[in-house]
């Protein structure tokens, strides 16, 4: 395990172009600590002007989104100088390795949660190319990278979009040259296959080859070399996604072919627009299509790794509020539950001694003990005893 700064480095995750991503965790005072990812920059790009900041560019985008289908920036800094990203740990899988891992272990993903997983992720690029500043300016954000390794599926039926390490913002540090390429050829659109301007809708044509690759199980730009994968992006032929595999309703090919027109005047307006049209077909198809129905079919089809996982995790030890020192002030560590009397849980007025129950004997019903009167008690008219209300007599 390697101390990077305020963070703990568990594992290694993955290793890009730009980056490598850890598994971390942050620790604090009194027992306090997080899960999630830490993105370094590699090393010999921490010297690179053009490398930095389209790292920071990355960290600053993603900073401005908030929404829960959009994985979250939580810190940006340098060590040693490295400069490095803290974002949200998302506990899954991206939709590729759960759409092969379904393929093995069941022969096939249902169709409702192939709809869920891309319906979220057009929710979370709808914000991101809403988003505002903090001044209210436009964002005009466009991912560019809308890929399957780029969709992450939680065990909890979380669907969130990751990696904007090359996405175009009108107020980025860095610009992209004109007619340059950025992104995986095999999800782009026409349009920045061409090397033209783009605008949102090119994000909508990603999510649509991610979708289609997804239904039909079929990859459908990708060819042996890129040119050829580019030619075949721009040519733009898809077939009906019920013709590759008859099982799919034919009211889904009306989504997909909008969704892959190849002028982009043709496609969905927005990805809001997107998202709504899958959710009009879950429920016209009555597929259960929810998160809640996501997060029960996640769990089950990575259940051996999650046991495995949670027989792994240290016991999470609970502390009294009540026994905590303020950090800083004492060296001495607070009490643990376990090591309390059992008198020390229960609030000081509560801790009274109870007169012992009378013995149990087999057809008698047992008299109540008798206590004897206090001092101060005396008697009304009727021969009761006035009550009390904290030690003193009612008038």
């Amino acid at each position: 395990m390697e101390t990077f700064g305020r963070y703990e480095l568990l594992k290694k995750l993955a290793a890009g172009g730009m980056g490598q991503v850890y598994l971390a965790r942050q620790k604090g005072p009194v027992g306090f600590q997080k899960l999630l990812v830490v993105k370094r920059l590699l090393p010999h790009l921490s010297e690179d002007d053009e490398f930095i900041q389209m790292f920071l560019d990355e960290a600053r985008i993603a900073a401005l989104l908030n929404h829960p289908n959009i994985a979250q920036i939580y810190d940006l800094g340098e060590v040693d100088g490295t400069y490095y990203i803290a974002m949200e740990y998302v506990h899954g899988e991206a939709i590729a390795d759960v759409n092969k891992r379904a393929i093995q272990r069941k022969g096939a993903m249902p169709l409702a949660f192939k709809c869920r997983v891309i319906a979220d992720a057009a929710a979370g690029l709808d914000a991101a190319h809403h988003a505002r500043s903090p001044s209210g300016r436009k964002l005009a954000l466009i991912h560019r990278d809308v890929s399957p390794q780029n969709v992450l599926v939680g065990f909890n039926g979380s669907v969130k979009i990751i990696d904007f390490g090359v996405a175009k913002a009108a107020n980025k540090f860095s610009q992209t040259t004109v007619g340059q390429i950025k992104g995986k050829h095999a999800y782009m659109s026409p349009e920045q296959a061409k090397g033209e301007p783009l605008d949102h809708r090119s994000d909508v044509f990603g999510l649509g080859t991610v979708f289609y690759e997804l239904l039909t199980n079929t990859r459908l730009f990708k060819r042996e070399t890129e040119l050829a994968t580019l030619k075949a992006v721009v040519a733009a032929k898809v077939t009906p996604p019920s013709e590759v595999v008859q099982s799919i309703p034919k009211a889904m090919d009306a989504v997909i072919l909008k969704a892959l027109a190849k002028n982009r005047d043709e496609r969905f307006a927005t990805a809001g627009d997107l998202q709504l049209a899958i959710e009009d077909f879950l429920f016209k198809q009555q597929l259960p299509g929810t998160t809640a129905h996501l997060a029960a079919f996640m769990r089950e089809l990575y259940a051996e790794e999650l046991e495995e996982e949670f027989s792994n995790e240290p016991t999470v030890i609970a502390y009294d509020p009540r026994h905590m020192s303020r950090p800083g002030k004492t060296k001495e560590p607070p009490p643990l539950l376990d090591d309390l009397p059992p008198t020390a849980l229960v609030p000081a007025q509560k801790q009274q001694t109870l007169p012992p129950a009378a013995p149990k004997v087999a057809g008698v019903i047992p008299k109540a003990p008798k206590v004897a009167p206090s001092s101060d008690s005396s008697k009304d008219t009727s021969g009761s005893r006035k009550s009390s209300r904290s030690g003193k007599g009612e008038k």
